[in-house]
């Protein structure tokens, strides 16, 4: 058994030459050139799958090799998976060739092997170069191309990985730090399996809703602050991924609500984890957040044309009004604004850093001792966060200027509960966050009707602007007066972080 450690780049072939150049700066040992074909193989069921194993026969050189990839992690572009490997004879996998430990007590293997199919396969050029890294380490450099190939269509590859073959783990980031300035590198945390998987399958990267981070109570503070930014950085991660593959807007907005939640954290556990501040990520940060800034207006833009400005359909001149909307969005940032930023060396090196901070941090001394408990801090959190709120919305009648001015601190609590809500009962947190999360969708909903209100003021036939202005006067009260009642819903509601805890 070994465990595989390695760096994954997503890369563009148009620059193979310049990482030709970039590695053989390097000290190279070694290099070589192969053709390799690999098969993936599982049941009609995916029972590998459920046990968090992958199993694939590669074929080069005339000679054939089964392995077994059995759950690992990824953080970033890191890889670190078990794997065995044994060589065969067929184009068949021979399971009890593989050690008996690996496989769950009640598997019964000769069945399971009986059931295998191959599900996808891979072809793909691999150019190798083995590098001597300082402190003992040997690193290897490999460079796929190809595609990815089943019965419903194909998938090209084309990636960077780094190895660890020995020595010192740091080194992998320092030979990482140049791979990020070729063009157009990003980190991959997305194997070739899974994408695999997904292709037979037929099933696309779609935009998820962020998921609360999965934390328990056993929990230190610093071990649950870890499992945030990892579960934030995977979710920015993903929907980099999602939006790259398909330009989805719901993707990107998913993405943005990752840099949200990594910048909530930050706030979250300065005081009581105060190197995070020191983390040389952290600039970074901000940067992609100031990069993304100005995506607010687009996605209340994007929400007033969905279903063909369904919203506003009743407003006269509805047809011109749609044009001018449609104007104003097309002049927000295009997709390849948004793609360079996503495939810019600045990103890539962000993700390389944090990914770098993330491993570190877990060495740390004080990791593994119990310092203070993260159910305690999560009780004092929420309810210091959400007294903040409800002081700042005490006022019986809302006003549309006292909406706004709340509008990032109920973001922020409601991250919050994204950060610690998996601390307490699912039920009684999705209770409490429903009337804020009405409140929230109705902000939403008056930013559409001010645009609205902006195009009536500067409309020059009066007939016009009348219409308009009575629909926003209309639409701003029945907001007002659903808005006024959620809230009377929502400070009535129990805190869902007193009294019971999972």
């Amino acid at each position: 058994m070994e465990t595989e450690i390695e760096i994954k780049f997503f890369f563009n072939s148009e620059f193979a030459l310049e990482l030709d150049e970039k590695v053989n700066f390097h000290h190279v040992i070694s290099s070589k050139r192969q053709l390799l074909h690999n098969v993936y193989f599982d049941t009609d069921k995916r029972s590998l799958r459920k046990m968090g194993m992958g199993l694939r026969i590669r074929s080069f050189d005339q000679k054939s090799e089964q392995t077994i990839k059995t759950a690992g992690r990824v953080i970033g572009g890191l890889h670190q998976r078990p794997e065995y490997n044994e060589p065969i004879e067929g184009l068949h996998p021979e399971l009890a060739k593989f050690q008996r430990k690996i496989w769950p007590a009640d598997c019964d293997i000769k069945q399971l092997e009986n059931e295998l199919l191959p599900i996808f396969s891979t072809d793909f050029n691999r150019q190798t170069w083995v590098i001597e890294m300082p402190e003992e380490t040997l690193i290897e450099v490999a460079y796929d191309s190809g595609f990815i190939e089943t019965d419903l269509g194909k998938e090209e590859i084309c990636e960077v990985e780094l190895e660890l073959l020995k020595g010192d783990e740091n080194q992998l980031f320092v030979l990482g730090e140049k791979i990020v300035e070729l063009p157009q590198v990003r980190l991959g945390n997305i194997s070739k399996a899974q994408r695999g998987y997904m292709l037979a399958e037929g099933i696309d990267f779609k935009a998820k809703a962020l998921a609360p981070s999965p934390l328990i109570k056993s929990m230190s503070v610093e071990q649950a602050l870890l499992i945030n930014l990892q579960h934030g950085l995977q979710h920015t991660q993903y929907h980099e991924h999602c939006y790259l593959d398909s330009f989805d807007d719901a993707a990107l907005y998913q993405l943005l609500q990752g840099i949200k939640f990594l910048h909530q954290n930050l706030k979250l556990f300065k005081n009581v984890v105060p190197q995070i501040l020191n983390a040389d990520w952290v600039g970074e940060l901000h940067w992609l957040a100031r990069s993304f800034s100005c995506f607010d207006e687009r996605f209340i833009l994007q929400n007033m044309l969905e279903d063909k400005g369904f919203y506003i359909r009743k407003l006269p001149d509805f047809k011109s009004l749609i044009k001018k909307l449609e104007k104003q969005y097309n002049e927000q940032p295009d997709r390849q604004a948004i793609k360079d930023i996503l495939t810019s060396t600045r990103y890539c090196q962000f993700v390389l850093k944090f990914t770098k901070w993330l491993i570190q941090f877990e060495k740390e001394p004080f990791f593994s001792q119990k310092t203070s408990s993260i159910e305690s801090f999560a009780t004092d959190s929420l309810e210091a966060g959400w007294r903040e709120l409800k002081l700042a919305s005490h006022h019986q009648q809302f006003s549309i200027v006292q909406l706004l001015s709340y509008q990032g601190l109920l973001e922020s609590n409601l991250l919050l509960g994204l950060c610690l809500g998996n601390l307490f009962p699912a039920q009684k947190s999705n209770t409490f966050h429903s009337s804020w999360l009405d409140i929230k969708q109705g902000i939403k909903e008056l930013a559409m009707v001010n645009i609205v209100a902006e195009y009536a003021e500067f409309e020059t036939d009066k007939r016009l602007q009348a219409e308009y202005l009575k629909w926003v006067t209309r639409k701003q009260n029945s907001l007002l007066h659903a808005l006024q009642q959620s809230k009377q819903q929502a400070m009535l509601k129990k805190s869902y972080w007193q009294n019971g805890t999972n």
